[in-house]
């Protein structure tokens, strides 16, 4: 499964990337988060409690940085288990890019799942996800800048295209921060 989405904030690119690496802002704007914890530069741990369809469980969650480009981009790998209640995977790509006051915030997330909550459904697993994704970036974004804008993507207008800004981004603290938080 796949999803993507796009924030304009009005923060600088640099202040964006300090508060995507920053476990306390992490964990203030990741829903259901009870704790995350900075293992090495690159490397978090995260419990986080999380409710798809009739599945609640708590996921112990590890997250890997890579191909970090400060202050540009970086992939996001993570993966979690949340016992009885299966296990998720995958990555993230996260770009900023600098535009006229501020940063536009990019990201385009793969994962997958499974045990009981690949028998959920697709369509619910997908639609919880992205609900969970918006109301991260949404905290985040809000955090630095109680303005910031999302920025409807082609899909969500019905267009069936490819965001413009996105195609090469990834690594989200986002989706999948909040997905392996909540998820994994």
């Amino acid at each position: 499964m796949k999803i993507k989405g796009e924030y304009q904030i009005a923060s600088s690119r640099e202040k964006v990337w300090a508060a995507l690496i920053d476990p306390e802002v992490l964990k203030e704007c990741i829903p259901g988060c009870e704790s995350l914890e900075k293992i090495s530069d690159t490397e978090f741990a995260a419990k986080v409690i999380a409710a798809i369809g009739p599945v609640r469980a708590k996921f112990d969650t590890s997250l890997t940085l890579e191909n970090m480009q400060p202050p540009e981009s970086y992939t996001l790998v993570g993966s979690g288990k949340g016992g009885a209640a299966g296990f998720g995977s995958g990555s993230a790509d996260v770009r900023l890019y600098e535009i006229d006051g501020g940063t536009q915030l990019t990201y385009s997330a793969e994962f997958k799942v499974g045990g009981k909550l690949a028998q959920v459904g697709s369509r619910l697993v997908l639609g919880a996800t992205r609900k969970m994704a918006k109301e991260f970036f949404g905290n985040f974004s809000r955090r630095l800048d109680p303005h910031a804008q999302r920025i409807e993507t082609a899909e969500e207008k019905g267009e069936g295209g490819i965001s413009k800004t996105w195609l090469a981004v990834a690594a989200a603290v986002v989706v999948l921060l909040i997905w392996w938080f909540l998820l994994s």
